[in-house]
């Protein structure tokens, strides 16, 4: 077996689980890894267990509810529910661990677990302290007492109470696209609740996605809501996915907004006053595959930003850490300083339209105030065709006088844009992102990295067609 086949088929990643289910994560682990955690954490106390609607997710959960209950640790089952709902209940609950599983945006076949200890997402100590002792099943014994706890009520009041203001104060149609997925019942209420106007395209929970990819990063993913929102005049696009942290945004025209746009617009938001000037101080923790617009548009603005390696795990802890304002992740997760530096696709949505409705603008006409960003999508290499060591070689060689950080693979800053090398944490595949400061620049550094990165050539031409024509 290859090294990148060993890894793809490897459960464990830095931060959390992901798999294919029942082959690389089963019940049987799971169970182990109930007895793990229950172990390492000291008696007394409640854990609590959520999951989202996969297939195997209510399977996986007994089995990792009864391996904690094993160790004497008590288990609140908070059901199948959306990934920030199980966060919201942990601290309902004053749990001392919160396990969710769930393989958020990857495809139905896989499934996995997020763990949170504390009020903090686990670390990759913490994680691989769990996977040690699991592999030695040196367990405690005990027998810990179950309950079930229903957090929707009151995650849906909590949430009423703190949106209230937006009651009739937009009349736009939301085109809600739930890819199937955990908020497909219970975000189309609460905005129905909220005075909004809501039609719903995929919005009844299956775990085999039959609609969509669980993916809504992905533009390809969104034709459908794209084309509602078209026969919608007026109305705003909003796409979840499979768990529901992330969150997309399709703007009036029917065009899918890109989470670097949502992040400006949010950004501006934060930092201006009601006198329409810019506040300054603030932390901004961004994910380092952002554009680096969003970069300067925090430091014009008096913001400090702090670049932060991709993954929830890395943004929410730099949240925790800095006290940070806001959150940027180029995958579309927003983090919160209100949310505890949490994330919540529906909070997500409601922030943006609150943004728009203090600007009297559509998104469309938001949008257009915007700077142009000149950036390649994601490329993604696997990893079978190019080692990342070879990969960071070749681009240190070509970009000789670049400033190279290490956040996160290797970042070179050049007097004109921005590459980005680094190995995915959840898939055997290089991501490469490519961004100029003008189209000119683009055009250059995108070539350069193709001469250096042979490998990459087929599954970027069409880009490189697309930005020379």
């Amino acid at each position: 077996m290859t090294e990148s086949l060993a890894k793809a088929r490897d459960p464990w990643k830095p931060c959390d689980l992901r798999g294919i289910y029942p082959d690389c994560v089963s019940s049987e682990l799971f169970n182990e890894i109930g007895k793990a955690i229950g172990t390492i954490l000291s008696m007394g106390g409640r854990v609590l267990v959520a999951g989202d609607f996969r297939h195997g997710t209510p399977q996986l959960k007994t089995a990792l509810s009864v391996g904690l209950l094993s160790t004497g640790i008590d288990v609140v089952d908070a059901g199948q529910i959306p990934t920030p709902i199980a966060y919201f209940a942990a601290r309902q609950v004053n749990a001392r661990a919160g396990l969710i599983v769930t393989a958020s945006h990857n495809p139905a076949t896989y499934n996995g677990l997020k763990l949170m200890l504390g009020s903090s997402p686990i670390t990759p100590e913490q994680l691989a302290e769990i996977r040690e002792l699991t592999g030695r099943r040196e367990f405690r014994q005990g027998n810990g007492r179950l309950e079930a706890f229903d957090p929707i009520p009151e995650y849906a009041r909590t949430t009423l109470e703190r949106w209230d203001h937006l009651r009739g104060s937009c009349r736009m149609q939301i085109v809600l696209d739930a890819g199937n997925g955990a908020w497909s019942g219970i975000a189309p209420a609460i905005l129905q609740d909220l005075g909004f106007q809501v039609i719903c395209i995929s919005c009844i929970a299956d775990g085999s996605f039959p609609d969509r990819s669980p993916d809504c990063a992905v533009a390809s993913n969104l034709i459908r809501l794209c084309t509602e929102v078209s026969r919608h005049p007026g109305s705003i696009g909003i796409a979840w996915d499979g768990d529901g942290d992330r969150i997309a945004f399709v703007d009036e025209d029917g065009e899918f907004v890109t989470p670097d746009e949502i992040a400006l617009l949010m950004v501006d938001a934060v930092l201006r006053t009601q006198e329409n000037s810019y506040a300054p101080g603030g932390k901004f923790v961004v994910d380092i595959k952002c554009s680096d617009v969003v970069r300067r548009a925090i430091e014009q603005r008096g913001g400090t930003a702090l670049l932060e390696k991709t993954g929830h795990a890395f943004m929410r802890g730099r949240m925790v850490a800095e006290q940070a304002l806001l959150g940027l992740d180029a995958c579309g997760h927003y983090f919160f300083q209100e949310l505890y530096g949490g994330d919540d696709g529906l909070f997500a949505a409601l922030f943006l339209l609150d943004v728009l409705r203090k600007r009297a603008e559509t998104l469309a006409e938001a949008r257009r105030t915007l700077p142009q960003m000149f950036s390649s999508p994601e490329f993604r290499i696997p990893a079978v065709l190019l080692s990342y060591a070879n990969a960071a070689e070749a681009l240190s060689m070509a970009f000789p006088g670049a400033v190279i950080s290490e956040i996160d693979g290797l970042r070179f800053a050049l007097n004109d844009g921005v590459v980005l090398i680094r190995e995915s944490g959840t898939e055997p595949v290089l991501s490469l992102h490519v961004e100029g400061f003008n189209a000119a620049a683009h055009r250059r550094i995108l070539s350069q990295c193709l001469t250096s990165l042979p490998e990459a050539v087929p599954l970027v031409r069409g880009e490189l067609q697309r930005i020379t024509t």
